[in-house]
């Protein structure tokens, strides 16, 4: 099963459309291939950290535009070919990447739920340096939670979470940068109504403050044995039965039905 790789797919766009010097024209094949490879290796890449997506060639389908016209490509769309009644197949798509500056370097990187072509996540390069500084999720088509990498380490300094109506609920941040959020902000309705600090790095908050207080206040500490639930999976045994007698009250017998009185007796006969 052949796996295509994206750069070198973008290598044989790239070779295909831009003329090569005649040095290049006289290397064998293979070596311009490798060279190419290289470079595309470096420039494009799907993923913040850099990873490369490979795609089998028998389930996707990659299809190149050019925007501006400079003969390379500044949008890529990754389909999965899915079979139909007809005998051919219906693409559904499943990325597409985009270089909004047009210097050969993808800016954009936006992932769909294939079933049902929705957007679920998008990375964006914001400063057009190659890598990540925004992603965003999404449920419903709207977002849910970004995150933002404002110290350019590939970490999330600030997330912000958001309803399903995309009212904002909660911020996180991250301010000591090392690599876990420290800073909580929650919201309600738009405005800010609490906010909790971690001030021995456990990750845990332990400091609050409301609207109104004048610093932070310590936080009741949570009894870790009441957030730890015993063991529910006992099962009752045959054996484990253990007879039990229940006592009956004896109910009094109902009294026997007295005769019915004596018919009254005739009156006295006259004298």
């Amino acid at each position: 099963m052949i796996k295509l790789v994206i750069f070198l797919v973008f290598s044989a766009i790239f070779c295909s459309c831009a003329s090569e010097p005649a040095a290049q024209e006289n290397k064998p094949s293979s070596a311009r291939t490798s060279a190419a490879a290289k470079e595309m290796k470096e420039h494009y890449r799907l993923t913040s950290k850099g990873d490369e997506i490979r795609f089998d060639g028998n389930v996707y389908e990659i299809k190149q535009y050019d925007v501006n016209k400079d003969k390379k490509p500044d949008i890529l769309n990754v389909f999965k070919k899915v079979p139909n009644e007809k005998g051919g197949n219906d693409l559904l798509i499943s990325v597409k990447m985009m270089d909004l500056n047009h210097d050969s370097k993808i800016d954009v990187w936006r992932y769909f739920n294939e079933e049902t072509g929705a957007v679920v996540k998008e990375e964006l390069d914001l400063d057009f340096d190659n890598k990540v500084d925004r992603i965003d999720y999404f449920i419903g088509g709207s977002v849910v939670r970004s995150e933002f990498d404002f110290q350019f380490d590939e970490k999330a300094d600030i997330i912000k979470n958001y309803d399903e109506t995309g009212q904002l609920i909660a911020i996180e941040f991250d301010q000591n940068g090392d690599g876990m959020v420290d800073y909580w902000e929650y919201y309600k309705n738009g405005v800010i109504e609490k906010i909790e600090k971690d001030t021995d790095k456990d990750g845990k908050p332990d400091v609050s403050k409301m609207p109104g207080d004048d610093g932070f206040k310590s936080m009741a500490p949570v009894d870790e044995k009441l957030e730890t639930k015993p063991d529910e999976n006992v099962q009752e045994k045959p054996e484990d039965e253990i007879k039990v007698e229940i006592e009956t009250s004896e109910e009094p017998e109902p009294a026997a039905a007295q005769p019915a009185a004596e018919e009254a007796k005739p009156a006295e006969e006259s004298k």
